[in-house]
């Protein structure tokens, strides 16, 4: 064979070689930018849907707070009666009062909780009583439009999700709405439900991760359950148009639906890029269920929720980096065949160069990636099909305490999720992650994780699962501590039932508690007994001190009165300095010995303000609770009469209530 021919064959070989290597070498490139894409789409759904999931919380927290007002649980009460009773009248009258009580709260929570929905519904039949945001439209029935309004009807269980009404679609949160009926045991009287806009979420979101996001709606959904009035302006007028939007970030989402770019989906499509204006847009778009699609994964969802973000800068320094790899093989190649004598050497230092700048791309993106997981806020891990951790991030080890390679490796079910917080087993087939990898379905919930102390700590959990080519290759859990959040909700509770300058139970809490005794007294029979406590002379410590004075009187009575307590007994704030005491399980005999104390004990020790010392005493009234008490103001008047009575006898006395005329004439005229 001649030597042109050896040459123009090993130049055709080399051609070859170096054709297959360019064609490689893009296509891994183009492979990890759609890795890249894939597994930013993950993340994002990931974070938004644990977002939602906060915000279902704050609904379900801010009805508890609004319905556990005793005078708009007796309103409601009062509309649901009259309405049985055909008495429209009164329910007109209820209304009307509900709508004053709840105007200045309803301003406030739309100002600061975005609340754009407060209504309250009679039983048994869902019937509107009051509607904030459209108080004009009241009466008609949810009770086939709405199925979480029924499901709480139903058990009295409270419940949150995204549900369309009639004048509006968010997310929403029901509590039961309970009043005493004459023995004193709760009854449902009606539903409270609240819905907060999903605007402001939506731009937390948007800021914190420089993207932008819409929530769009299906127009059949829209047009099946809302009130025309009352539907989003941007409706589906045109036949290339696939749905409402309900809210976005960004103007692009309406121009993209004006335009035809989203196309009607039934759930999870591809994650494409979108040429717009000359920017080119990465879109991820998954299915957005309502509540009952929460229920029931085989329901279509309601709509869909659409999050882009600007790639033109990424794609076009991967456009630059495809074309510096074309040219690079182009010189190689142009290099080899003029120097084909040394083909073997050349070849061999050019495929080092070029696998050298591949290895550099992929550091690259590996680095990328591990800062993403690094910075991250959430907890984030992942786990093989068999559980055992494969990574994790830095917030995920500082929340758990333990070190990547404690973790990493390690069934994560076995080192901080295998037991319950009363250290009962927490058994492998009942963790949401061994779940997810069993049946591939994405989990969102709230759990308790364990960290490298012992400690229980709430977390707030969404397990998704990773999919290859059809196989489930393990999850990612992605968990935030919720601690702060539940603690808030316990601080809620404690404002709304606690005199906020002396910490005894305030007024609307110790009467219920007085109701609640008295019901338990109807029942079983036990004792229980009341003290009303005033203290004397207290404006003269007013005049002569000072109001500061005075209310470290007032605590240092209330301190007192706690030493001197058992812990089932409670103190409540009525007014000033009045103070009444509920004894359960005391009779006249032991309350009476109890207010003894209590009154010797403030009696012989001074309140400090600042270098004075403030003596003060007290005057108390016992009353046992009876049977025939009908309601809180029967022991509270016999209370208040011999609390009069300790204080027309000298003061600083205890004192039990006087025999009525009417005992006097039924007694014996032994007894007499």
């Amino acid at each position: 064979m001649s030597y042109r021919s050896v040459v123009l064959i090993a130049s055709l070989l080399v051609a070859a070689i170096f054709a297959a290597v360019g064609a490689l070498s893009l296509k891994q490139l183009d492979d990890q930018l759609d890795l890249q894409f894939e597994q930013e789409a993950v993340r994002l759904e990931s974070v938004y849907r644990a977002a939602l999931g906060e915000l279902e919380q704050q609904a379900i927290s801010l009805a508890f707070g609004l319905a556990s007002d005793a005078e708009l649980r007796r309103l409601t009460a009062q509309g649901t009666q009259a309405r049985q009773a055909g008495d429209l009248q009164v329910a007109e009258a209820a209304h009307t009062q509900l709508l004053r009580k709840m105007q200045s709260q309803w301003i406030e929570l739309y100002r600061h909780n975005d609340l754009r929905q407060l209504q309250v519904l009679t039983t048994p039949d869902l019937r509107s009583l009051l509607r904030m945001h459209a108080p004009d439209d009241q009466g008609d029935s949810l009770m086939e439009l709405r199925p979480l309004l029924r499901a709480v009807q139903a058990d009295r269980i409270p419940r949150s999700g995204f549900e369309i009404g009639r004048a509006y679609a968010g997310v929403r949160g029901a509590v039961p709405v309970t009043h005493p009926d004459a023995e004193g045991n709760p009854l449902h009287v009606g539903t409270l439900e609240v819905g907060i806009g999903m605007s402001d979420l939506i731009d937390r979101l948007s800021h914190r991760l420089d993207i932008g996001i819409a929530v769009l709606l299906r127009a059949e959904a829209v047009t099946d359950a809302m009130w025309e009035s009352y539907r989003p302006n941007s409706a589906p007028s045109k036949r290339n148009q696939c749905c409402y939007l309900l809210t976005a970030t960004g103007p692009q989402a309406a121009e993209w639906l004006e335009a035809g770019e989203l196309k009607p989906t039934a759930g999870k499509q591809a994650t494409p890029l979108l040429e717009w204006k000359g920017r080119t847009y990465h879109l991820i778009r998954f299915g957005f269920h309502d509540y009952l699609g929460s229920l029931d994964s085989n329901r279509p969802p309601i709509g869909s929720v659409v999050i882009w973000k600007d790639v033109t800068h990424l794609l076009l320094a991967h456009e630059n980096e495809r074309w510096e790899l074309i040219r690079t093989a182009l010189s190689g190649l142009a290099f080899v065949l003029a120097l084909v004598l040394i083909l073997s050497k050349l070849s061999r230092r050019e495929w080092r160069r070029q696998l050298e700048t591949q290895t550099e791309a992929l550091q690259k993106l590996s680095r990328h990636n591990k800062l993403l997981l690094e910075t991250a806020g959430d907890g984030i891990y992942g786990v093989d099909r068999n559980g055992h951790a494969t990574f994790i991030n830095r917030s995920a080890l500082q929340m758990l305490g333990y070190r990547a390679d404690e973790v990493v490796g390690h069934d994560q079910h076995q080192l901080f999720h295998h037991s319950h917080r009363d250290g009962s087993p927490y058994p492998n087939a009942l963790c949401p992650v061994q779940q997810t990898l069993a049946d591939g379905k994405r989990r969102v919930c709230e759990d308790w994780f364990i960290r490298d102390t012992g400690e229980h700590f709430p977390v707030s959990m969404t397990v998704a699962p990773i999919n290859e080519h059809d196989h489930r290759e393990g999850a990612v859990v992605v968990f935030r501590d919720i601690t702060d959040y539940r603690r808030r909700q316990d601080e809620l509770i404690r404002l709304a039932t606690t005199d906020p300058l002396t910490g005894a139970g305030n007024r609307r809490h110790f009467l219920s508690a007085l109701e609640s005794e008295l019901a338990r007294l109807r029942r079983n029979g036990h004792p229980a007994s009341l003290l009303m406590a005033d203290l004397d002379h207290f404006k003269n410590v007013n005049d002569r001190y000072g109001h500061a004075a005075g209310d470290a009187v007032l605590k240092h009575f209330v301190a007192i009165a706690r030493n001197t307590l058992r812990q089932t007994d409670l103190i409540g704030r009525l007014g000033g300095e009045e103070f009444a005491m509920l004894l359960p399980g005391d009779d006249i005999k032991g309350a009476t010995e109890t207010a003894e104390r209590l009154r010797g004990a403030l009696e012989n020790s001074a309140a400090e303000f600042g270098t004075l010392r403030i003596s003060v005493t007290v005057s108390i009234g016992i009353t046992e609770l009876q049977h025939t008490d009908e309601n809180t103001d029967a022991p509270l008047q016999r209370a208040d009469e011999a609390l009069y009575a300790a204080k027309t006898g000298g003061r600083n006395r205890v004192s039990t209530p006087l025999p009525r005329l009417d005992d006097k004439a039924a007694a014996t005229p032994g007894q007499r």
